[in-house]
């Protein structure tokens, strides 16, 4: 019998081929299922996870919402507990952080009901035929042919194989290729499937399992994942490792003389205090003992013919991630197909044609899987306890993980999932934008990110060889020591003895007069008033720079990390200079930020937002004024001078001070949200923060620029540029210039490339759309036009812009 040319012709009735054949009716695109078995949704005793990325493609297929509605209770909360049925690890807010973020629960159902549901949303029935199991396959030139059991032959433009790991399909694809193409397959791959675990996995009935959740138990050489499910169903998974890695042929399959004794080695096992092994077992209604493959092929397709779902990539179940990735690849699958229709109609695609879009298939699918093979594998070994390192990672470090920890290792394993590109994507509100929703992928930095590391802790040394290693060559720290040893600053036109005491704490005190003994020169040294201006110009220029310090000190994100307390980071750069310590900071914010989904994370907001402004003005700004007043005595300028010194610690502090004040004062108000959903209400502040201190540095440095142009005392060359950092100065006016200068073009240098490596990091973040040239080109005529402390505002004001506009916030 030859059924009237369908276009595809999909091989088995599962998750992947009903997926598959319901895509290809939405866009009415013919074919045909052939499924071996009599009943399209026979109850095996398998359940089923569906995650939001499979979610996503069911809603756009219309069927999502009976999907969670026949399984009744999302997941709501996970839980991990040791081998006495202790819970160690908690997550109560799971459905709610899981729904926020990706817009979809978590849901266990029976496979077959998924199937049903699937089987239920074609309308054309007769496309679907039971008991047809393949027996052979051909690639023509101008179509595929499928013949089965019952004599039954079936031709049409695409044969698609979603018939399980022990694939009919993938077998006579094989065999058709060594005939014509023996290089096509890796021979070796017949004997490459892998097999570490075994599992029983089961359905049971009147268990006291709190609806809603999902437990893992944690065992040396074994554990459970038990999920509960609709109804009175609780459904479950004894997974145990059979003691080697066996391959391909060497692969057991078990009989249920075998099952039961597995059973009775794990009888009394404790689920949970009031659950045992026994409990479910005694109340199974289905259950089921096989092995668990895990492998993605090294390639699926061979002419017209392609796998899918299991018989191209199977993992693990823990990770919910088989039908789902099932799922995945069908509607890749289905994009390509559409996408080559707009072109040319189906049938008259030539077989390399058809090749390419399979090809094309595989390519775009093929790394996910990977990755989500690995993730699989690594957590069954984890839960298993599978080395003396696990098993302490199990019990001392897995306890003490962060949720947030957890929550943002989501978002490579959800984000990532594919969409059908022809279908418009439902608007479920979500914080998390799904990488098809961005203008690009998100890319990690890959060598680049690592060379941007060497080269921010080439610029510290630098920094240090320009500032510490220059100063003891060109005599400058030599003068320093003299003065204070001697108690006086003398010039050739300053003349000032020095305060011995300003806090009564001998050991700060001592740093207070060395710092003093610097800026002296700086400020009161009226013979060369390019001295004083220049610093002026270098304190205001970083005013943006000590702002941007703060924000990301108090960024909710940046909690725990190297880039927590801008007031550690004050405290060195006043220290050892701002040239030489901002480097370290720019590298520790790079590694922090490392995560290629970093910028689509929440925890953008900066709560403290509204606070910094008032701290940088009254911590900062006001004190760098007042260096530069006249006072009537020196005394009173030391003082001055000394207190300007912790200036960014004291910007951190107010900031806290300002905050708590708010919260006692304003509890309603400022009372934080237990959802982890980003707002926009800091975003007002900081918009005013970045243009604020940027205007004020773009001040600084066009006043200079004017200065330099209109003035015949002052050389902007002479006053940025150093001729030799290392020949011996006169005085100590001549080398305190010198280190600020080259503490200003080593901080500015610093930032050109911090500005530049956040702007690439946007773009790789596939949130804005923009030239990296452009970029490039726009930083140094900002440089030139603007100054560097305006530039690096602007970067940021874009900067926070760009992240506040996730695809994900649309939906709200």
């Amino acid at each position: 019998m030859t059924l009237q040319d369908p276009k595809v012709i999909i091989v088995g009735g599962s998750v992947a081929g009903l997926s598959l054949a319901l895509m290809l009716e939405r866009n009415g695109i013919d074919f045909v299922v052939l499924e071996g078995y009599p009943d399209i949704a026979p109850q095996i005793g398998a359940s089923i996870g569906i995650v939001p990325g499979g979610l996503r493609i069911l809603d756009q297929l219309g069927c999502s919402d009976q999907v969670i509605a026949a399984a009744e209770y999302p997941v709501k909360k996970v839980e991990f507990r040791d081998s006495k049925g202790k819970a160690f690890w908690s997550f109560g807010k799971f459905g709610q952080y899981m729904e926020e973020r990706h817009g979809y629960p978590v849901v266990f159902l029976d496979r077959c009901t998924l199937i049903q549901i699937l089987y239920d949303n074609i309308k054309q029935k007769d496309k679907i035929l039971t008991s047809e199991r393949v027996v052979s396959i051909e690639n023509h030139s101008s179509h595929v042919s499928v013949t089965t059991k019952a004599g039954k032959t079936f031709t049409g433009s695409i044969l698609v194989g979603g018939d399980g790991i022990h694939s009919t399909v993938r077998e006579k694809m094989w065999e058709e290729a060594n005939k014509l193409d023996p290089t096509w397959f890796d021979p070796a791959e017949k004997e490459a499937l892998p097999v570490t675990w075994s599992c029983i996995f089961g359905i049971s009935e009147g268990i006291s399992i709190e609806k809603g959740t999902m437990s893992s138990v944690f065992n040396e050489h074994f554990s459970y994942l038990i999920p509960s499910g609709p109804g009175d169903k609780t459904y479950w998974f004894l997974v145990n490792n059979i003691g080697k890695k066996v391959y391909g042929s060497d692969i057991p399959r078990y009989t249920k003389e075998e099952e039961l004794a597995l059973v009775k080695q794990h009888w009394d096992d404790v689920i949970t205090p009031t659950v045992r092994f026994s409990d479910l077992y005694k109340n199974k209604t289905n259950s089921v003992y096989t092995t668990l493959p895990e492998y993605v092929y090294k390639k699926w397709y061979y002419k017209r013919t392609i796998t899918i779902g299991d018989a191209a990539h199977k993992l693990e179940p823990l990770t919910g991630q088989g039908g789902n990735s099932a799922i995945e690849t069908a509607a890749a699958l289905t994009n390509n197909i559409v996408a080559a229709m707009k072109l040319c109609p189906l049938q008259g695609l030539s077989t390399e044609d058809i090749t390419s879009i399979l090809e094309k298939t595989q390519s775009q699918r093929e790394e996910r899987m990977q990755s989500l093979l690995k993730a699989a594998h690594k957590r069954q070994r984890l839960e298993c306890m599978e080395s003396p390192l696990l098993k302490f990672v199990a019990n001392f470090v897995f306890p003490f993980i962060p949720e947030k920890t957890i929550i943002t290792a989501w978002i490579p394993t959800y984000a990532p999932a594919t969409s059908l590109n022809m279908i418009p994507i439902p608007k479920k509100p979500r914080t998390i934008p799904y990488y098809d929703e961005l203008l690009r992928s998100p890319s990690s930095r890959g060598k680049i990110g690592y060379l941007l590391y060497a080269v921010f802790m080439a610029m510290a040394f630098i920094g240090y060889k320009m500032l510490f290693v220059a100063g003891k060559v060109n005599g400058t720290f030599g003068l320093v020591a003299q003065a204070l040893q001697n108690g006086l600053v003398k010039d050739s036109a300053i003349e000032m003895e020095l305060r011995q005491s300003y806090t009564g704490i001998e050991s700060i005190d001592k740093i207070l007069r060395t710092l003093v003994t610097i800026f002296i020169p700086a400020i009161s040294n009226n013979a060369n008033p390019e001295q004083p201006f220049q610093l002026l110009y270098f304190l205001l220029t970083a005013l943006p720079l000590i702002a941007i310090f703060t924000v990301e000190g108090y960024r909710q994100r940046n909690q725990w990390t190297l880039v927590s307390s801008a007031g550690f980071w004050g405290i060195l750069y006043q220290l050892r200079g701002i040239g030489c310590i901002a480097p370290l900071y720019f590298a520790a914010s790079l590694f922090v930020s490392r995560n290629q989904a970093f910028f689509i994370d929440t925890g953008r907001t900066v709560p403290a937002a509204k606070f910094i402004l008032p701290a940088l003005m009254m911590g900062y700004l006001v004190p760098t004024i007042l260096l530069f007043l006249t006072w009537g005595s020196s005394d009173t300028l030391q003082v001055v001078i000394a207190f300007w010194q912790p200036a960014p610690l004291v910007v951190s502090i107010l900031t806290t001070v300002l905050s708590m004040a708010s919260s006692m004062i304003f509890p309603s108000a400022t009372k934080k949200a237990s959802s982890p959903v980003d707002t926009e209400s800091d975003l007002p502040h900081l918009r005013t923060l970045y243009q604020v201190t940027g205007t004020i540095a773009a001040c600084a440095h066009t006043g200079l620029m004017f200065a330099g142009a209109l003035s015949s005392e002052i050389s902007l060359t002479r006053l940025l540029f150093p001729t030799d950092s290392f020949a011996p100065g006169k005085t100590l006016s001549e080398g305190v210039f010198v280190f600020f200068q080259n503490d200003l073009l080593l901080v500015t240098a610093s930032c050109f490339l911090w500005c530049l490596a956040s702007l690439w990091d946007l773009h790789r973040s596939g949130l804005p759309s923009f030239y990296m040239r452009l970029c490039f080109l726009g930083l140094v005529a900002s440089y030139i036009i603007v100054g560097p402390g305006a530039t690096v505002a602007a970067v940021w004001f874009w900067r926070e812009e760009a992240m506040s506009r996730k695809p994900g916030h649309l939906c709200k």
